[in-house]
């Protein structure tokens, strides 16, 4: 039996050693290969907040300004503007939050009020950002956008909007008296003579309105060839012979009884005496319109410019721009936001609806004036108007200038004296000031 196992055992052997050598495994060489894929993902970029403050003026206008931001989200994504109102005194609010350093990115600034502001230094100038977006000021009605413009020559605010005067006129009384309406060529003396034949004071009708505001009163300076103040605010023009003799034209309306003021008609507004039938001209703004539309549907009336005076024409241009605040930490959303807002686009929308009149030159062509003539007049305004701003003491100007109208009206005083005594207290605030 081991003799059996051993030779089992030698051819084991015998066939091992007879198979062919084993083939080696060749080694596995392994290149790695980099490939660079871009893969383009969009990231939402982060957003800036700036706060916006204006006044809140009527429902219609809060209602517009609400519809333009919603048009400049869509066009500004990464800018969120928080809209907040300011009820009540607006301007000593504001300049309390200026005082404080906590007023809002882009706030209102009405065109009498900019010399306070500006020379406080508290405004940031708009020329560079307006460079960089390639807006010009002559894409802005001239007059409104050099009434923004500082002492040193920069820009502090876009004018959203503005408003001239125009001779409102009842169509019916017109007819009624046989005249002619008023049309553009009207001078002082057409104005007067209209006044004469349209007044019926048995019956309270008064050919114009007449009223001691320092907001109607000037264009009639303007128009005699002088100023309220000078050039450079340094001092009052309100005595000069031009004003003078203005003013003498502009009050004898009431003392050859064919004007009036307000309280002679019973009402606190011309506006409303024109409504009413009481006044047969007046001079106002475009903010009679929708006011005549909603208390006075059915009053047949028009509109034109006012009449010239010895010396031309003359105007009041009341505005308003958007500022942005020294302190604001996001200057360039702020100023994306005006640009949006002051865009030719959003414009012709501030147009279409009527309520305001827009700040953009390129748009007295539009179609809307061509069913609109008494908005066109007012827009043309500004052609010939004069800022309504006296410098830094404004309100001073203004409070006399009211104060010797009132005067010559109610006490019988002298013209030319009461313009005098008013000069007289503008020029002592103007010594205060320095």
């Amino acid at each position: 039996m081991k003799r059996f196992l051993l030779l089992l055992a030698v051819l084991a052997l015998a066939v091992t050693a007879c198979a062919p050598a084993a083939t080696p495994t060749p080694a596995v060489t392994r290149e790695v290969v980099v490939t660079r894929v871009e893969v383009t993902k969009e990231v939402e970029k982060p957003k800036v907040t700036v706060r916006l403050s204006g006044w809140a003026a009527n429902p219609q206008e809060t209602a517009l300004l609400e519809s333009l931001l919603y048009r400049c989200s869509l066009k500004n994504p990464d800018v969120v503007v928080k809209y907040e109102p300011i009820t009540g005194d607006y301007w000593a609010k504001i300049k309390t939050l200026v005082a404080s350093g906590e007023e809002p990115d882009i706030y209102y600034m009405d065109i009498f009020q900019f010399p306070f502001f500006a020379a406080k230094g508290v405004l940031v100038p708009l020329d560079d950002y307006m460079a960089k977006s390639g807006v010009k000021k002559e894409d802005f009605i001239k007059t409104l956008i050099d009434a923004f413009t500082g002492p040193d020559g920069k820009v502090y605010g876009i004018p959203k909007d503005f408003n001239t005067l125009a001779l409102f006129y009842n169509k019916d009384l017109f007819a009624k008296a046989g005249i002619p309406e008023p049309n553009e060529n009207w001078t002082w003396e057409d104005l007067k003579e209209a006044a004469r034949k349209l007044s019926d004071p048995a019956k309270g009708i008064y050919g114009l309105g007449v009223p001691p505001d320092p907001g109607r009163f000037p264009i009639f300076v303007f128009q005699n060839g002088g100023r309220i103040m000078k050039e450079d605010f340094s001092d009052t023009l309100l005595d000069s012979p031009e004003a003078v003799e203005a003013a003498r034209f502009y009050t004898s309306f009431r003392a050859e009884k064919i004007g009036a003021i307000p309280s002679d008609v019973g009402v606190d507004w011309q506006g409303t005496g024109f409504g009413q039938g009481k006044l047969a001209m007046v001079f106002e703004g475009g903010w009679l319109i929708p006011y005549l539309r909603e208390q006075f549907p059915t009053l047949k009336w028009g509109a034109t410019f006012p009449p010239k005076g010895p010396k031309g024409r003359g105007n009041l241009i009341f505005t308003v721009a958007y500022v942005i605040s020294k302190n604001s930490k996001n200057p360039e959303a702020a100023w994306k936001t005006i640009e949006c807002l002051t865009s030719e686009e959003s414009q012709t929308v501030v147009l279409s609806t009527g309520f305001a009149l827009p700040s953009r030159a390129k748009l007295t062509e539009h179609e809307y004036f061509k069913t609109h003539p008494e908005s066109l007049v007012i827009f043309k305004g500004a052609e010939f108007g004069t800022p309504f701003m006296w410098g830094l003491r404004g309100d001073v100007v203004n409070e006399q200038m009211g104060k010797a109208l009132e005067r010559i009206y109610l006490e019988g005083q002298d013209v030319a004296a009461s313009l005098k005594q008013a000069a007289e207290e503008i020029r002592k605030a103007l010594k205060e000031q320095q």
